[in-house]
């Protein structure tokens, strides 16, 4: 089962319905600090520091409890009102002279200071409080719930945050620790069961995909399965400059188990990608030799006439032809049933056109990075980074599509307002055309029967997969795009091997 991803929020309600419900707030406090004193060492010398609020309130029954079990422990509280069980304040160390001497004695550093309730930058004392413990490298550091100074939504760091090796989030997990920059604040995370019921996840808008969902969620094929019964994908792609891209297309589709791939190209293209591949068909568009016209829709039409689902965009050009192409072939098929990607310079096309979401097929999705994010959206990709989850959410929902914003902990985002958060991926995919073989990966499972919030959620998964695994045989760094399509069937049957009961535990 997929994992909820819960906000502040949430998890406060949460936390009221539990309250409402007879739970008491001193028991999850119990909890909490419990499972925080089992992770660390027993020999271990611990650091704590111990906020003003309920993250401080877990901080000091986990020393509490270390120091039952006879443990060096030292409690440094920060703004706290009650400070029993502390050993030294923020307030009486005003140049963090006893906090360095405390931090360079100890083994384990545990952060208490604030937990998910922080709006504000973190500065002044606190924030001089966390760089000291962050230059300490003699000790590993370990935050409760989450890194004090990450956005617990969004995961931004507004000036300094705790960094730790292992973040131990309570109850759920909380979506900051989901995107970047927070994930990398948070090291390995782990979630530790405080008592909450576990029907308590089903209000979260946001999910971490699991292998058990995408399992559940692929096809499979029956032993009298023909090519037409897999499904047909029809690639409008390439143009004299970007001959690769429908090459990656067509053979992402076939590699993730289309049974045809039917590519509609400028003859040039054509000449080019067909000293490539064996596999695919070809429809010559005859309008143009360099680039796709707008005079090739019918050809286009033709070649969709067979085709379960379509992959538009990728190496295209900006040829001002072929973004009237782009424009009309999405409006011919405005409100149709027709499933299929937009990608690339399809979504170039489309940026500065008025309400272009108003005429395109209801089965579309969309597959922007940041840069086209922000000018799908008339902003900046700052703005689009600084809260991935509310740019594909708000997105999704205006435009009634799938929206995929591509990135570190890619989204998949649907029209209803609910969130996917895929965990695959590795820095080798940052090279060109990884995104060409996602959009065939994705077009290719919609050829084979998903819709597209599921083709889009296994697509963007599998990929990430096959880009994980080739990791442990080439490194992080020289990867190329065509590297991925040989790893992709080997992903899906790999994934297709194991039970569909999804993992309550993950890294």
């Amino acid at each position: 089962m997929s994992l909820p991803l819960v906000t502040a929020e949430e998890m406060r309600a949460i936390e009221t319905r539990y309250r409402e419900a007879g739970g008491s707030l001193d028991e999850l406090m119990r909890r909490a600090g419990e499972a925080v004193s089992r992770i660390i060492a027993p020999d271990a010398r611990v650091l704590i520091l111990a906020g003003p609020g309920n993250n401080g309130g877990d901080a000091l029954v986990a020393a509490e409890r270390l120091r039952t079990r006879g443990q060096r422990v030292a409690v440094y509280a920060y703004n706290r009102r009650d400070q029993s069980g502390t050993d030294l304040t923020a307030d009486g160390d005003s140049e963090q002279a006893e906090l360095r001497r405390l931090a360079r004695g100890s083994t384990v550093i545990v952060d208490g200071l604030l937990g998910t309730g922080r709006r504000r930058p973190v500065e002044g004392t606190l924030q001089a409080i966390i760089e000291t413990v962050n230059q300490v490298e003699s000790a590993s550091r370990l935050a409760i719930d989450i890194p004090t100074g990450v956005d617990a939504d969004t995961g931004q760091v507004e000036s300094v945050a705790f960094r730790a090796a292992l973040t131990l989030t309570l109850g759920f997990a909380k979506r900051g620790l989901w995107s970047y920059p927070g994930r990398e604040y948070a090291g390995s995370v782990r979630v530790i069961d405080i008592g909450l019921p576990a029907e308590e996840q089903q209000p979260c808008e946001t999910r971490l995909v699991t292998e058990g969902d995408v399992a559940r969620l692929l096809p499979r094929r029956a032993f009298d399965s023909n090519k037409g019964r897999n499904g047909t994908v029809a690639v409008v792609a390439g143009s004299r400059d970007f001959t690769g891209a429908p090459v990656m297309v067509a053979m992402a589709a076939y590699r993730i188990g289309a049974g045809l791939v039917d590519m509609a190209l400028a003859q040039t293209v054509q000449e080019i990608a067909a000293t490539h591949v064996l596999e695919p068909i070809f429809t010559r568009l005859p309008q143009s030799p360099e680039w796709v016209d707008v005079a090739d829709l019918e050809a286009v039409n033709r070649s969709l006439e067979r085709a379960l689902a379509f992959a538009v965009g990728p190496g295209l050009g900006k040829h001002p032809q072929t973004v009237a192409f782009v424009r009309e072939f999405l409006r011919s098929h405005a409100g149709s049933g027709l499933k299929g990607v937009l990608d690339a310079d399809g979504l170039n096309a489309v940026a500065d056109e008025s309400n272009w979401w108003r005429h395109v097929p209801k089965g579309l999705v969309v597959t922007p990075h940041p840069g086209e994010m922000a000018r799908l959206l008339h902003s900046s990709v700052d703005a689009v980074q600084r809260d991935r989850f509310a740019s594909a959410r708000d997105a999704a929902r205006e435009w009634g599509i799938v929206v995929v914003l591509k990135g570190a902990y890619t989204i998949v985002a649907d029209p209803t307002g609910e969130l996917w958060v895929n965990p695959t991926g590795s820095p080798n995919l940052a090279t060109g055309g990884t995104g060409d073989v996602l959009t065939g990966v994705i077009a290719g499972l919609m050829a084979q029967g998903l819709e597209p919030r599921p083709a889009a959620v296994a697509g963007v998964w599998l990929h990430g997969a096959a880009g994980t695994a080739l990791t442990g045989t080439m490194g992080e760094a020289g990867t190329v795009a065509s590297d991925l399509l040989a790893e992709l069937p080997r992903q899906r049957a790999r994934l297709q091997s194991v039970p569909t009961l999804g993992y309550q535990e993950f890294a």
